[in-house]
């Protein structure tokens, strides 16, 4: 976190920007991934309490007049997210699903969803709410090699 802030990219803690591009005004919102471990006071925390914290906040902050982006890490809690305005919600840490079988198998395994996941990569909605989950780019380091499963770089286009 510290050579992003050194790079100039703010990092999005429960934290909202809002942007314009081209004319138009798109708020970005970001979350802290729930289950990391951060030092605090010399002492490893769970971000879990402040995720929830952080979301509240972010909901609270936006301009509902604006078209509303979430950048998190987890997709499995999109059941939280959808409670929220946002328009978009952006996540990875899925990897795909690690093994996939095109046109059969949207992924075989992912990190907190366990076998078969819901959100392994791609286009998903609920109660309105739009999830797009990439794949990502983690290729070398991950312990399970990824099989019919490509890295991806999403490119959105908004407007």
């Amino acid at each position: 976190m510290r050579k992003l802030a050194e790079c100039g990219i703010p990092r999005l803690s429960g934290e909202v920007s809002t942007l314009e591009i081209n004319g138009n005004r798109i708020t970005v919102c970001g979350v802290d991934d729930p289950y990391a471990w951060v030092d605090v006071d010399g002492f490893k925390e769970r971000t879990e309490g402040s995720f929830r914290a952080q979301i509240r906040q972010v909901a609270s902050r936006m301009d509902k007049e604006t078209y509303t982006i979430l950048l998190t890490h987890r997709p499995e809690l999109i059941d939280v997210y959808s409670q929220y305005d946002f328009d978009l919600v952006l996540s990875g840490h899925a990897h795909g699903g690690q093994w996939r079988i095109p046109g059969i198998l949207n992924g075989l395994y992912a990190p907190n969803q366990g076998i078969f996941p819901a959100y392994a990569g791609g286009l998903y909605e609920q109660n309105g709410t739009i999830m797009i989950v990439s794949r990502g780019l983690a290729r070398e380091s991950t312990p399970v090699p990824r099989w019919y499963n490509r890295p991806e770089m999403v490119i959105i286009e908004l407007f």
